[in-house]
């Protein structure tokens, strides 16, 4: 559990507790069915950390992860924190310019690459240099073509020694545990710099929210580099000693029967995967099951009252974001309040309604941006890596500024009511704008792309709809360029709508009217790449 005594928020320090209490029972189950315990999954985790130190990591050095939900991925996770690394997570599917972007501006000097990703790791790395040492999972290392990194050592004959004791170190709450990277919407992802004690207070609200205890089992289907997957699901179920069971990926007509198969008590799902599951058709299967308690980013508002009492559990919903964790979460006990994300957690921190043009506060039941200030040291982001510009934007009068809009009603029931940024969010990933536009402009007849966000048909999701200025004298062909964009981004930042249009509308100060664009959704004009059954998993890579 998450202590009241704050001075022991690490990483570290939970899993010396884990030690301590409960290294005989079972922690983990990956993907593929290997089941590690406390003792050996902190003890490999250990052995590998070693090996992080024999090739000169140590406290506040970084280590990027690009590896799929699975041991591998959190044996790195837990290494770096046992000797006060920082962990800087990636997604499996990113490659190209994002994927580079991340390393020029983390600059790891070592990382922990899936063997199937090395080709492209390598790629985007290269002209950034900075990565001295890789750790290669999936099994024997095949030399790759130059440029390569001077040193490649093979994972499993790391952990082959086994578990080790706990290497020595000295890691504090306000030592950056993580870096997660964050979508944009003007510019490239930032790097949020998450501490240790705020990575342990987002493990503590989620035990709380949920009342999370050993006996409980936690099916954890999230990405691995994202908040809710890491921190409010795996280190949740570690800091209280409880069950793990990760999978891969999402799939409406398995859920049900891999939540009974997991055992799992409780889980967390974003908005549209439960619609997808609601779309399902209902049977005797729907209780058949374990799971009581649901977390909800968000929680569809129209089917709260469908969901309980469907599948018989307790909907908890919250609100947040990496860089402030989750502040507003919804109770167990007692009625839900329609269309509410739940209440302040003002143990925690302070929230603001403000007036975004002036920062003032706004009346009760006014729509205002929504900001937010810990209460306690090192529980909120430091800053975004190599970005004070940005750090001072978003930090602005001593408050967060989150750019998303809510208000307040007199009870203390805060109601999201959308967006104030450009952002485009599709299926729980906040996609930069900035990337798709960087790759359409590399495709030789485009003279100007403007990327947004439309409604997708889940409630608060988006599609995306590229729009392009092209040259008049070559025609773009739309199939074309979703194969050009497929070998330049991860599949879910390929567009699903292409618009060919013969100027962007613009502001008096050339700004793109992004927000018309959106505003004028899917428009007869529009190819779509769904109704041309273009499938992405044809497109070569």
């Amino acid at each position: 559990m998450v202590q009241d005594d704050r001075s022991c928020w690490t990483v570290r320090d939970l899993a010396l507790a884990r030690l301590a209490s409960d290294a005989e029972r079972q922690f983990v189950q990956d993907p593929n069915g290997r089941c590690e315990t406390y003792a050996t999954f902190v003890g490999t985790a250990a052995t590998l950390a070693r090996a992080l130190q024999a090739n000169g990591i140590g406290r506040g050095d970084r280590v990027a992860i690009q590896c799929a939900s699975g041991l591998p991925h959190l044996h790195a996770w837990l290494a770096c924190g046992l000797i006060g690394a920082t962990e800087v997570p990636i997604n499996p599917l990113l490659r190209g310019e994002p994927l580079t972007h991340i390393l020029a501006t983390a600059r790891p000097s070592l990382a922990v690459v899936d063997g199937d990703l090395l080709a492209a790791f390598l790629e985007a790395q290269k002209s950034v240099g900075a990565v001295k040492t890789l750790v290669v999972t999936g099994g024997a290392i095949t030399a790759p073509s130059p440029p390569a990194v001077p040193k490649l050592i093979d994972y499993c004959d790391i952990v082959s020694a086994g578990p080790s004791p706990i290497p020595t170190a000295t890691v504090w709450p306000s030592d950056i545990g993580s870096v997660m990277f964050t979508s944009g919407t003007t510019g490239p992802s930032k790097g949020a710099e998450l501490p240790n004690a705020q990575l342990c207070l987002m493990a503590r609200q989620a035990i709380d929210a949920i009342r999370l205890v050993p006996e409980d089992c936690f099916y954890c289907i999230h990405p691995l580099n994202h908040i809710a997957g890491k921190y409010m699901g795996v280190l949740a179920t570690f800091a209280v000693g409880g069950r793990l069971v990760l999978d891969l990926r999402f799939d409406a007509t398995t859920w049900i029967a891999s939540i009974r198969a997991s055992g799992a008590t409780a889980s967390i799902a974003h908005g549209p995967m439960i619609e997808m599951i609601v779309a399902q058709p209902s049977g005797r299967q729907d209780r058949d099951h374990a799971l009581r308690r649901l977390m909800c980013c968000p929680m569809p508002k129209h089917l709260w009252g469908d969901v309980e009492a469907r599948f018989g559990l307790k909907a908890v919903e919250m609100w947040g974001m990496t860089e402030v964790g989750c502040p507003i979460w919804t109770e167990m006990d007692g009625p839900h309040v329609p269309g509410s994300c739940g209440r302040v957690l003002s143990q925690w921190c302070d929230l603001r309604i403000l007036d975004p043009d002036t920062d003032e506060e706004l009346p009760l039941g006014e729509v205002g941006e929504i900001a937010v200030r810990p209460r306690f040291p090192s529980t909120a982001m430091a800053g975004y890596l190599e970005r004070p510009d940005e750090t001072v934007k978003a930090w602005r009068n001593l408050w967060f500024h989150t750019g998303d809009a809510a208000r307040i009603d007199s009870d203390g029931h805060v109601y999201f009511v959308g967006r104030l940024k450009e952002r485009i969010r599709r299926r729980s990933e906040n996609i930069s704008a900035y990337d798709i536009e960087v790759a359409a402009m590399a495709y030789p007849s485009i003279r100007e792309a403007a990327a947004v966000g439309v409604p997708s048909g889940f409630e608060g999701d988006d599609d995306i709809k590229l729009c392009l200025v092209s040259d008049p004298d070559t025609p773009l062909q739309p199939h074309d360029l979703i194969a050009f964009l497929a070998r330049r981004l991860p599949p879910f930042m390929v567009p699903r709508y292409i618009e060919t249009r013969v100027a962007l509308p613009r502001t008096p100060t050339n700004k793109v009217r992004k927000r018309e664009l959106s505003a004028e959704g899917v428009t007869p004009e529009t190819w779509d790449r769904r109704a041309a059954q273009v499938r992405l998993r044809d497109m070569p890579v």
